[in-house]
Formats: structure tokens, sequence, C-alpha cells
């Protein structure tokens, strides 16, 4: 199972250049679930995959794994 709980990914914060790719996001997955992701430019979708994917941290929020915390 996947949980995702009020995560938030900010890049470049306190910056001219600052930008909000999630914002609070909830979501909770179990292993047998078939998820699409879908989005305009800019809308986080490979910024979510690759905190899953471990590559990218959230900037807020709890990320779990089985039921253990991952960030």
């Amino acid at each position: 199972m996947l949980e995702l709980h009020n995560v938030k990914k900010t890049f470049n914060k306190g910056t001219i250049n600052e930008k909000k790719a999630l914002q609070g996001l909830e979501l909770t997955l179990q292993s047998e679930d078939f998820v699409t992701i879908i989005g305009g430019n800019g809308a986080g979708k490979s910024t979510l995959m690759k905190m899953i994917a471990g590559i990218e941290q959230p900037s807020a929020g709890k990320m779990y794994m089985d039921g253990q915390e991952v960030y």
C-alpha cells in the first residue's frame, strides 16, 4: 500500500523562481489498484512519480509504503 498525506513539493522556495508542483496531495493506493495520472504541463505528474520512486523528496507531508514512513 502507498499512502501520501498532505504532500507538498516546492522548487526554488523563497526565490523569484519559486514553483509549487504539489499542494496538499492526499492519496491511498492498494497493491492491486490500477491508476492513470493525467494533467496539463506543470501539473506535478513527473514530480509525483519521482517522489514515489525515491528520486525526489517532498517539501512537506508524509509518505508511507506498506505502513512504513519513507518521508
